[in-house]
């Protein structure tokens, strides 16, 4: 061998050992990587199931706490012998939060809302209201909704319109603003634009 390849192969064995140290230095670095990793996932996990136990306890907590309020106002509402005190109460309820009118609503889910029997419900609309029955008020409600729907916002699509009153269907929309005004719901926004 000469003295170029001895240096060359001289060379070649420091690169090697530096490699060696590199990789000690890494693998020993991986190492501590690892463990600390672990430390972190068990505190992630640890944080996680805190936070799921919070979490079902905020829910109970609320249910709870609308239980209770669902109780108080049955007993506020037990107590209202004034049948026009209960529909006002009923109608503030279902009018003042503006609560959504689905086509499905209805004595059950007003019932409950207010603390009520059903048949409560039910009498109280056959006698002391001009509907008769609490589902020609709910659809007077959503026809009032519909038509100023229609009348402030232009945009919006008449199935759009349908769905936010509480409709359902745009063929339901069309025939009960149809038997109230005697109109469909595309004339009446035609002749709002008029105006």
């Amino acid at each position: 061998m000469n003295t170029e390849e001895k240096k060359e192969l001289e060379s070649l064995r420091e690169e090697v050992n530096r490699l060696r140290e590199e990789v000690d230095r890494l693998t020993k670095m991986n190492v501590s990587l690892a463990a600390g990793s672990e430390s972190l996932l068990k505190r992630n996990m640890d944080l996680y199931r805190r936070l799921d136990s919070y979490y079902n306890v905020r829910m109970r907590v609320n249910w709870l706490k609308d239980l209770i309020r669902r109780h108080r106002e049955m007993i506020a509402n037990a107590d209202l012998r004034d049948d026009d005190e209960l529909l006002a109460v009923i109608e503030a309820r279902i009018e003042g939060d503006n609560i959504p009118l689905p086509p499905e609503f209805g004595v059950k889910d007003v019932a409950k809302l207010v603390g009520i029997t059903q048949s409560r419900v039910v009498e109280l609309y056959k006698k002391k209201t001009v509907y008769h029955s609490l589902d020609k008020y709910l659809d007077f409600l959503r026809l009032m909704r519909a038509l100023n729907l229609l009348r402030d916002h232009p945009g919006y699509s008449i199935e759009a319109i349908a769905l936010e009153a509480g409709f359902g269907t745009v063929r339901t929309l069309n025939r009960k603003i149809q038997d109230a005004i005697g109109i469909t719901p595309g004339e009446f926004r035609v002749m709002n634009e008029v105006e």
